[in-house]
């Protein structure tokens, strides 16, 4: 199945279901994991260990969030393309 589209309607609609509720838990996971560290910034008390903390968390959100939409387009992506494939569209000179 994997590298293959789907191609009866209720198998899409079946699939559907679990990546929704993975793509759900995968973004509470990852903002609940940013919550407990932006708490565990909060206690440290050099200001530039603090500011190196705040830069690192800020790059480790984009990241882990950019990740997470990459994953969800990709499932979706996976579901819902024709099975047999998009055409290669020309580009015109």
């Amino acid at each position: 199945m994997i590298g293959r589209a789907c191609t009866k309607p209720m198998k899409r609609v079946l699939l559907t279901i679990p990546a929704f509720l993975i793509v759900i838990a995968m973004y509470l996971a990852i903002l609940l994991g940013l919550v407990r560290v932006t708490l565990m910034i909060g206690d440290i008390s050099s200001v530039a260990l603090h500011a190196a903390a705040r830069c690192g968390e800020l790059a480790l959100g984009i990241v882990l969030l950019l990740g997470g939409t990459a994953v969800a387009t990709r499932m979706a992506v996976w579901i819902f393309r024709p099975a047999d494939g998009i055409e290669r569209a020309e580009i015109p000179s």
